[in-house]
């Protein structure tokens, strides 16, 4: 995303925040402003024909906080992008984006124990992409 159109992005929410009726307890504000920003960037690009383009360039990227370095990074983002959007979602927010399942819940207004069997699944369909091709948890 250019950074014009992120920080019209960043604007939109603290506009949003500033004009909600309710007061946004401080533990939760990041939660909720990460749900808004997310809301705001798909709807802007929602029309777009080269949606998936856009998130595995935004989301996907190095600049994300992930310890795998080199071949193995970029290996483990090709697959991670093969994966059902609600995968990749999940696994970002939670190992890309350090959220817990509590705050994952929130912004995808899921229960907890919703957000913990999602990132069990989740995992467990990478896992099995990985060892199709070669790769245990030990090669990373």
């Amino acid at each position: 995303m250019p950074k014009e159109q992120a920080e019209n992005v960043v604007q939109d929410v603290f506009i949003k925040m500033l004009e909600s009726d309710f007061v946004i307890p401080a533990e939760k504000m990041r939660a909720w402003m990460y749900r808004v920003s997310i809301r705001r960037y798909i709807d802007k690009y929602r029309r777009d024909k080269h949606y998936m383009e856009i998130l595995r360039r935004d989301f996907f990227t190095k600049g994300n906080q992930l310890i795998v370095e080199g071949s193995d990074y970029d290996f483990l983002m090709e697959e991670v992008e093969k994966l059902p959007m609600r995968d990749k979602i999940m696994l970002d927010l939670y190992y890309f984006q350090g959220f817990s399942t509590g705050e994952i819940a929130e912004v995808l207004h899921y229960s907890k124990s919703k957000v913990k069997v999602q990132l069990m699944r989740s995992r467990k369909k990478l896992r099995q992409v990985l060892e199709k091709k070669g790769y245990y948890h030990g090669n990373f």
